[in-house]
């Protein structure tokens, strides 16, 4: 089932695949299932047509459809300001104060690659390449 972009699986309890929907916690998920008047812990499987519809007209409104991008603007926000957290941001590297030695190698290894400029070729190189066409 597809309800605000998300696929919740059928087979566990209301509570838990309403988890999933970015923006919906634990508080917000029990807040839901109140104000539709379902048990959390029935499963997506055994609720019926006009529950369905009423579930997402809950969700819609419970959450803010622009959280994504209210958060993304205030990372853009952080980085127009050359602040030192937009930096960390801009560089995919934690933002939070965690030590970088040994910890967020998989941060550092998706953006290893990002700023790397093309190879410089040597004079010979390039005298090579024109040779041979």
């Amino acid at each position: 089932m597809l309800i605000l972009g998300t696929h919740l699986n059928q087979q566990q309890s209301l509570l838990i695949s309403l988890q999933s929907i970015f923006g919906l916690n634990t508080t917000n998920a029990l807040k839901v299932c109140s104000l539709v008047g379902i048990s959390p812990k029935v499963k997506l499987v055994k609720l019926k047509v006009n529950q369905l519809n009423k579930l997402v007209r809950i969700c819609r409104e419970e959450i803010d459809t622009s959280l994504i991008r209210y958060i993304q603007s205030n990372v853009q926000r952080l980085i127009q300001l050359k602040h030192y957290r937009g930096a960390r941001h801009m560089f995919g590297l934690p933002t939070r104060g965690q030590r970088t030695r040994t910890n967020a190698q998989t941060s550092k290894k998706t953006k290893k690659y990002a700023f790397r400029s093309a190879p410089k070729l040597s004079e010979k190189s390039k005298n090579r390449k024109q040779n041979r066409n």
